[in-house]
C-alpha cells in the first residue's frame, strides 16, 4: 500500500535526503534515524501513562504478487506456511509488548503491509483474539485494515467484520487497464464491486479507496475516467497518493519503463483535475492529498480542527502513543520513535529470544514536539502561528531564522502574513512539503527555500 510507515523508513540513506523533501508523516523524519538500544524502547513502554489511550499499528509484511510500483516493505511468498510461522512470531511479540505496557485501552487499530488480506479468516481472528487478551480494543473508535482486492473474499470481510473492524482501504490505484498492467497490478471494475457488496453485507460502511496519480500511461483522460468510477462507489474517504519513482532504492521499479511515466507538469495537471472533480462532487479536500465526505469522521475532525497527521497519513486519532508490531514497523512513543528491524528472519530471533526487536529509532525533545506541532498544523491546515504554539510549548523562541525564509515566500506569493499566521497561498499550496522545511531543524538548510520549492515542483 502506498505511503504507509515503511515507505518513510526506506528513505534514510543520504543520497535520498538531497533528492527528495520529507513527507513529514512524523517529526523528526525516520531520515533521521539511527541506532536504538532497544533497552531504551523498553523503558518507554513500561513508563507509558496507565490512563491514556494508546494506538496500535500491526505490519504484514507479505504479498501474493509483487506490484511494481510498491514502495512498502514486504515480500512476496506463493505459500502460506510462511505467514503462519510470522503469525506465531508477532503474537509472541504482541504479549511480550503488552507485559511491558500493561492492558492499556486502545484508540486506533491499524493493519497494515504488505497484504493483511493475505491472512486466512481464522488466522486473523485468533490475531485479534490475542491483541484483546492484552489490550483493551473493544472501544477502539478506528480498526482499518488495508486491503488487496485481489486477495479478499466473503469470508475473510466477515472475519474482519467479527473481529470489529470498521474502516476497510481498498488498494485501487487507477482503474485503466493499461496502467494496471504496467504495474503487475490488475484487477476489475467487476471484482471492485464484489467487494463493496461483501463489505456492505457485513456491516463495514466506512470504505477509504487509495488511488495514484503519476503512473505509467496515466493521462487526464484515464484519470477523469477513474475518478469518476470511484464516485460510483461513493467511498467515504479517498487518498490520492502521487507515485514516487525511486529505482535506485526499490529495485523491481526497474520493471516500469520511463518513458511511460507523465512528466511533473502532467503530474501536476491529473492531481488539479482529480482534485476538481471530486471537490465537485461533495468530496472535501484534506491537507496534502486526502478527500472525504461530510459524514466521514476525517471531516468532521478537519472541521473541528483536530486533524492529525502520522505514519498512516491524515488522521483523527489523538494519542500520543502509537505501537508498532511486526518487522519494520515504527512506534511514536512520547520519548521518541523506534523501529523494528526489517529482515523477517532477525525480526523472529529477536522475538523468539524473547528481546524487543528494535533496532533504530531517535530520542525526541520538548523542541523537537514544538516543531513537530508546527510542522504537523502546516501539513494539516495549510497555515500556522509559530509564536502561539511556542508559548503553548511553553518555549521562548525567536524564530529569526525561519522568519526569514517566510518573508522569502511571502515576497514569491507563496504565504501570505496576518496577525501572526502564516497562511500558504492557492499558488503556495504545490509546495507545501517544502514549504514546511523552514521549521524543519534537521534539514539542511543550505541554499534558499524558493529553490525547494521549486526542486518540489520538478519531482
Amino acid at each position: 500500500m502506498p505511503m504507509t510507515q515503511q515507505n518513510i523508513a526506506l528513505k534514510n540513506d543520504a543520497a535520498a535526503r538531497s533528492r527528495r523533501l520529507p513527507r513529514y508523516t512524523s517529526y523528526p523524519t525516520a531520515l533521521e534515524f539511527g541506532n536504538l538500544d532497544a533497552k531504551i524502547y523498553d523503558r518507554w513502554l513500561t513508563s507509558l501513562p496507565t490512563n491514556e489511550p494508546v494506538s496500535l499499528y500491526f505490519h504484514i509484511p507479505y504479498c501474493e504478487k509483487l506490484c511494481w510500483f510498491c514502495g512498502c516493505f514486504m515480500t512476496v511468498t506463493n505459500k502460506y506456511g510462511p505467514v503462519e510461522s510470522f503469525l506465531d512470531i508477532i503474537k509472541k511479540e504482541v504479549r511480550q509488548t503488552a507485559a511491558k505496557t500493561g492492558r492499556l485501552k486502545v484508540n486506533h487499530i491499524h493493519f497494515g503491509g504488505g497484504s493483511p488480506s493475505i491472512l486466512e479468516p481464522e488466522d486473523f481472528k485468533i490475531l485479534i483474539d490475542v491483541v484483546r487478551e492484552c489490550y483493551d480494543i473493544d472501544e477502539a473508535e478506528e480498526f482499518a485494515v488495508e486491503i488487496d482486492p485481489r486477495t479478499v473474499d466473503e469470508a475473510k470481510i466477515n472475519a474482519y467484520a467479527e473481529a470489529g473492524v470498521n474502516r476497510a482501504s481498498l488498494g485501487i490505484q487507477d482503474f485503466n487497464l493499461k496502467t494496471q498492467q504496467a504495474i503487475n497490478r490488475v484487477q476489475s471494475l467487476s471484482l471492485i464491486k464484489e467487494n463493496m457488496k461483501h463489505f456492505k453485507n457485513a456491516g463495514i460502511s466506512n470504505v477509504n479507496f487509495d488511488l495514484i496519480y503519476g503512473l505509467p500511461y496515466q493521462t487526464l483522460e484515464t484519470i477523469k475516467d477513474t475518478i469518476y468510477k470511484t464516485l460510483k462507489f461513493k467511498p467515504s474517504r479517498i487518498a490520492l497518493f502521487g507515485y514516487a519513482h525511486v529505482p535506485h532504492m526499490k529495485k523491481h521499479q526497474q520493471l516500469i519503463a520511463n518513458h511511460s511515466l507523465p512528466n511533473q507538469q502532467e503530474r501536476q495537471a491529473q492531481f488539479e483535475l482529480a482534485s476538481k472533480i471530486l471537490q465537485e462532487n461533495g468530496y472535501t479536500s484534506i491537507g496534502l492529498d486526502h478527500f472525504a465526505l461530510a459524514d466521514d469522521p476525517l471531516f468532521k475532525t478537519f472541521d473541528e480542527g483536530g486533524l492529525r497527521r502520522n505514519f498512516q497519513g491524515y488522521t483523527k486519532d489523538k494519542s500520543d502513543t502509537l505501537i508498532g508490531f511486526g518487522p519494520s514497523a515504527i512506534s511514536s512513543m512520547p520519548g521518541g520513535y523506534a523501529q523494528n528491524i526489517p529482515s523477517i528472519k532477525l525480526y523472529n530471533e529477536k522475538v523468539s529470544a524473547g528481546v524487543s526487536p528494535v533496532v533504530r529509532g531517535l530520542s525526541i525533545s520538548k523542541t523537537d514536539k514544538m516543531f513537530r506541532e508546527i510542522i504537523s498544523t502546516l501539513m494539516c491546515y495549510f497555515e500556522v502561528d509559530p509564536v502561539k504554539i511556542s508559548k503553548a510549548h511553553q518555549i521562548d523562541y525567536g524564530f529569526e531564522k525561519e522568519i526569514s525564509s517566510l518573508n522569502k515566500l511571502i515576497t514569491a506569493g507563496y504565504l501570505e502574513l496576518n496577525d501572526g499566521i502564516y497562511k500558504i497561498t492557492t499558488h503556495g499550496r504545490p509546495f507545501l512539503r517544502a514549504i514546511a522545511t523552514v521549521f524543519d531543524q534537521y534539514f539542511n538548510q543550505d541554499g534558499d527555500v524558493i529553490d525547494r520549492c521549486i526542486h518540489e515542483s520538478e519531482g
